[in-house]
C-alpha cells in the first residue's frame, strides 16, 4: 500500500514549480493570416468585385488640366539692399487661383452654376475649390516667370473643361484690376506726399537749423551731414578736462613737498647734524636739478621758482664763508646774487623764506626774526609752498565743480540736437521711400502680371478615380475580414496545437498520440478476439497511432523512473478527451515491453475498461472495496500477456464515499507488490471529484488532454485542482483526435442518475466498438 506521506523527493520533482505558465499565449498576427490565407484571397476577391460594383454604380471621373504663364508686363527691378531683385512671390499665385473672391467671380462671369455637376449645389464656389488643384511646374520664389499647373475633377468632362476655363479667365481679370489698382495706389501716394510728408518735412528742418543757430554749441560738420564721434565743440567739456588736469599736476606737488617738508623735520626732530641736514638739503635740490624743474613738476608758482634759486644761493654763501671768509670776492659776488634775488622777492610781493618767528619769553607773543640760516629758510619755503599749493587746490576744485556743472546744462542741448536730428531722418527716410515707390509706379504705367494660357483645357478620365474605389474597397474588405478572424481568434480558446498547450502547461508534454486514420480496418480483428477496435495498439502494431504510443511509452518510462512512480492515475478536464482508449492502449504497449501491468477501472459513475477488452462488468473495483470480494478473485486476464484488468464492477449508489474508504489504499498497496505498473482510470476531474480521491492513493496522476476539443480555461482549471490538492502531476499526454461525433457522454452528467445500460448505442445487436462507423474514443 502506499504510504500516505509520499516520498518527498518525487513530490518535489513532480510538482515542485507551478503546473500553469503565468502569461496567456499571444496571436501570432503573421501565422493568423497564412493560416486564413484562403478565407483572406477570398475577401480579397469579393473586395475587388465590390470596388467595381461600386464604381459602376458612382461613375467616371473626369480631370481636366490645363497649364498657364503668369508674368510681370514691365518688370521694374528694386533692389533690396542692393543684392536682390524682387518682383513678387510666385506662392501668391497658386492661394489667389484658389481663393473664394477668384472662384466666386468665375461662377458669376462663366455662369458656372448653370452647369449639370454644380446646378443643384448650394455653394457652388466651396464646391470648386475642394476638386481644384493648382501646382507650381516652373519659376522660383522672387521670379518675373511663373509656370502654373491647373486641374478640376468632376463626373462629367465638358463641365471640367468649363470650369478650368473659367476659372482662367477669372484669374486674368483679377490681374488686369490689380494692376489698375496699382495705379489708384499712385495718385493717394502723390496726394499723401504733396499733403503730408513735404510740410512735415520741411517744417522739421526749420527748427532744426533754428535750434542749431540759438544753442551755444559749436559743430564741425554742417546740418543733415553724417557726424563724427567729435562733431560738437562743448568749450566747458574742455574746460572741465583741463582743469582736472592741472588739480592732479598740483595735488602730486603738494605730495611731493609736504613729503620733503615731513622728512626734514623728521631730521630736525631727531638732532641730526647741521652737515647732516645740509647734505639732505642739497640732495632735494639736485633732484629738481635733474628732472629739469625748478622743483618737482612743471606749472610751480613764483614763489616755488624763487625758492628754487634761492637756497642753493645761501648753502653757497654757507660754504664760500667756512673756506675763505667773509671777506673774500667770492663770497662778496654769492651775496650780490643773493640781494639779487631777494630784490625779486620784493618786487613780486612775497615774503622772504628766511623771515621767520619765534616766542618771547618775557612777553609770550611772535616775534619776526631774519637770518641767513639755509636749513631753516628752506623749511620755511617748503611750508609757505605747501600752504600756497594746499590754497590751489582749493581753487581748482571749485573751478571745476562751476565748470562741470555748466558742461551739464550744455549736454542738454546735445540730446535735443541728437533728438531733432533723428525725427528729421526718419520723416526724410519715408518720404525718400514714398518717392522712390511713386517713380516706379510712374515708370511702370503697364504695369502688373500678364497671364497666358499655354496649354488648352483637355478631360481625360481619372484613373486614381478607379483606384480609390477598388482600393478603398479590397482594402476596407480584407481589414474586416481580419478583424473577424483576429476576434474570432481571440474568442476561440481551444487548444489546436502542441504549441498552445506549451503555451499555458509548464509541466512536462510525453508526446502527442494522432487521430486514428481508419478504424474501420480493425473490425474485422476485433469480431476475432472480442476486444474493441480503438485497441490499435493490439490490432494494428505496426500503425502510426501504435508507433506514437511506443513513443508515449519510452517517455512514460523516463519520467515515471525519475519520481519512482509505479501507480500512475489517468484523469482529463472533461468527457470525450479519450482518457480511456489512451490509457488501455498504453496498457498494452507496457504489457508488451514485458511490464506485468495492472489495468483498475475507478471510474464507478461510467466505467468503459470491460467494454474495450470485453469483459464482464459484475465484479470488479466496487465489489472490491465494499468487501464482498477480494482483488486476486475480481481481477480478471485479459488475453494479452502481462495484463490483467480490473474492472469497476456494479455502480454504487455513493461512489465518492465508497472511494474515501482505507480499503482503497490497502488494494492499491497490494497490488504494487504484484505489478510493476498499476495504471487507473478515474472520470474528468471537472466533472466529479473522485479523481481528487482516488489521487491521494497513487503516486501521480497523468493529464490526458484533447486538442481541437478542450479549452485553455478548462484545462488551466484542472491544473489549478491538482495544484490546490497537491497531487503530484506525471505528465500530459495530448490527443490529437477531432471531436466530431461527441457519441461519448455521460447520461445526466456525473452528478446525476445512471443507467447501468452501455453508452454505446447498439445497432443491429452489435456494440458501437464492433459497428463498421466512425472511430470514437471513449474517455
Amino acid at each position: 500500500m502506499p504510504s500516505s506521506d509520499k516520498n518527498s523527493n518525487n513530490a518535489d520533482a513532480v510538482h515542485g514549480h507551478p503546473l500553469i505558465k503565468a502569461d496567456e499565449p499571444a496571436i501570432d498576427l503573421v501565422k493568423l493570416a497564412l493560416k486564413n490565407v484562403v478565407i483572406l484571397g477570398i475577401a480579397a476577391v469579393a473586395g475587388i468585385g465590390l470596388g467595381i460594383f461600386a464604381y459602376k454604380i458612382l461613375g467616371p471621373k473626369y480631370t481636366a488640366s490645363s497649364q498657364i504663364l503668369v508674368k510681370l508686363k514691365n518688370p521694374v527691378e528694386i533692389r533690396e539692399g542692393g543684392n536682390r531683385v524682387i518682383v513678387g512671390e510666385r506662392s501668391a499665385h497658386v492661394e489667389i487661383i484658389r481663393s473664394p473672391k477668384v472662384v466666386e467671380r468665375a461662377v458669376r462671369d462663366s455662369h458656372l452654376d448653370q452647369l449639370a455637376t454644380l446646378a443643384g449645389s448650394t455653394e457652388p464656389a466651396r464646391d470648386i475649390i475642394d476638386s481644384l488643384k493648382v501646382t507650381r511646374t516652373a519659376g522660383e520664389d522672387h521670379h518675373q516667370l511663373n509656370i502654373l499647373n491647373l486641374q478640376y475633377t468632376t463626373s462629367k468632362s465638358k463641365d471640367a473643361t468649363a470650369i478650368l476655363n473659367g476659372i482662367i479667365k477669372a484669374y486674368d481679370d483679377y490681374l488686369k484690376d490689380d494692376a489698375q489698382k496699382n495705379h489708384s495706389e499712385l495718385q493717394t501716394l502723390l496726394e499723401q506726399i504733396n499733403n503730408d510728408l513735404s510740410p512735415r518735412l520741411a517744417a522739421k528742418t526749420k527748427e532744426y537749423h533754428e535750434f542749431r543757430r540759438s544753442a551755444p554749441l559749436v559743430w564741425k560738420a554742417p546740418a543733415g551731414a553724417d557726424k563724427g564721434p567729435n562733431n560738437v565743440t562743448n568749450i566747458h567739456h574742455q574746460r572741465v578736462d583741463a582743469i582736472a588736469t592741472e588739480r592732479v599736476k598740483v595735488e602730486l606737488l603738494y605730495e611731493e613737498i609736504s613729503s620733503r617738508l615731513s622728512t626734514l623735520k623728521a631730521a630736525i626732530e631727531r638732532g641730526e647734524s647741521h652737515e647732516a641736514l645740509m647734505l639732505l638739503v642739497k640732495t632735494f635740490l639736485q633732484k629738481d636739478q635733474t628732472s629739469n624743474s625748478q622743483t618737482v613738476v612743471s606749472g610751480a608758482t613764483e614763489r616755488q621758482q624763487l625758492d628754487s634759486q634761492l637756497i642753493p644761493l645761501l648753502l653757497e654763501e654757507q660754504t664760500a664763508l667756512k673756506r675763505y671768509g667773509s671777506g673774500h670776492p667770492d663770497v662778496i659776488n654769492v651775496r650780490k646774487r643773493i640781494d639779487l634775488v631777494k630784490s625779486y622777492y620784493r618786487q613780486m610781493g612775497i615774503d622772504l623764506p628766511t623771515m621767520t618767528t619765534k616766542v618771547n619769553p618775557v612777553t609770550g607773543e611772535p616775534e619776526l626774526v631774519t637770518g641767513n640760516d639755509p636749513i631753516a629758510t628752506y623749511v620755511v619755503a617748503l611750508e609757505q609752498q605747501q600752504a600756497e599749493l594746499k590754497n590751489r587746490i582749493g581753487e581748482l576744485q571749485k573751478l571745476f565743480d562751476r565748470s562741470a556743472d555748466q558742461a551739464k546744462d550744455f549736454a542738454q542741448y546735445e540730446e535735443r540736437e541728437q533728438t531733432l536730428s533723428d525725427e528729421l531722418k526718419r520723416i526724410k527716410s519715408l518720404h525718400d521711400i514714398v518717392a522712390n515707390r511713386v517713380e516706379v509706379l510712374s515708370l511702370a504705367s503697364d504695369e502688373g502680371y500678364q497671364l497666358t494660357q499655354i496649354s488648352p483645357s483637355r478631360a481625360e478620365p481619372d484613373i486614381k478615380h478607379v483606384i480609390k474605389i477598388v482600393g478603398g474597397c479590397l482594402v476596407m474588405t480584407l481589414m474586416s475580414t481580419y478583424a473577424f478572424l483576429f476576434l474570432r481568434e481571440m474568442r476561440d480558446t481551444s487548444l489546436k496545437s502542441l504549441a498552445d498547450l506549451r503555451a499555458i502547461v509548464d509541466t512536462p508534454i510525453l508526446g502527442t498520440l494522432p487521430s486514428i486514420a481508419n478504424p474501420a480496418k480493425n473490425l474485422q480483428a476485433a469480431r476475432e478476439t472480442g476486444l474493441a477496435p480503438m485497441l490499435y495498439y493490439y490490432h494494428d502494431p505496426g500503425s502510426p497511432e501504435a508507433e506514437a504510443c511506443r513513443s508515449v511509452r519510452a517517455t512514460f518510462f523516463v519520467r515515471a523512473a525519475d519520481v519512482d512512480a509505479h501507480i500512475i492515475q489517468f484523469t482529463s478536464s472533461e468527457p470525450g478527451d479519450g482518457k480511456t482508449t489512451t490509457i488501455s492502449n498504453l496498457a498494452i504497449s507496457i504489457a508488451q515491453a514485458g511490464k506485468r501491468v495492472l489495468l483498475i477501472d475507478a471510474d464507478l459513475r461510467k466505467p468503459m475498461v470491460h467494454q474495450l477488452f470485453g469483459m464482464r462488468e459484475e465484479i470488479g473495483l466496487s465489489e472490491c472495496l465494499s468487501g464482498e470480494i477480494e482483488m486476486a478473485n475480481a481481477v480478471q486476464d485479459s488475453r494479452i500477456e502481462n495484463l490483467d484488468i480490473l474492472s469497476a464492477g456494479s455502480i454504487p449508489a455513493k461512489p465518492a464515499e465508497l472511494l474515501s474508504s482505507s480499503k482503497l489504499h490497502y488494494l492499491l498497496g497490494q497490488a504494487k507488490r504484484e505489478y510493476d505498473f498499476v495504471l487507473v482510470d478515474s472520470p474528468p476531474v471537472l466533472a466529479v471529484s473522485d479523481p481528487c480521491i482516488t489521487a491521494q492513493s497513487v503516486d501521480t496522476v497523468m493529464l490526458i488532454v484533447r486538442l481541437h476539443k478542450n479549452r485553455r480555461p478548462s484545462v488551466k482549471r484542472a491544473l489549478e485542482i491538482f495544484e490546490a490538492h497537491e497531487i503530484p502531476l506525471l505528465g500530459v499526454i495530448a490527443n490529437g483526435l477531432q471531436d466530431g461525433s461527441g457519441d461519448y457522454q455521460y447520461r445526466g452528467g456525473y452528478g446525476g442518475g445512471y443507467d447501468k445500460k452501455s453508452p454505446y448505442q447498439q445497432t443491429n445487436d452489435m456494440p458501437e466498438f464492433l459497428a463498421p462507423t466512425q472511430a470514437v474514443i471513449p474517455s
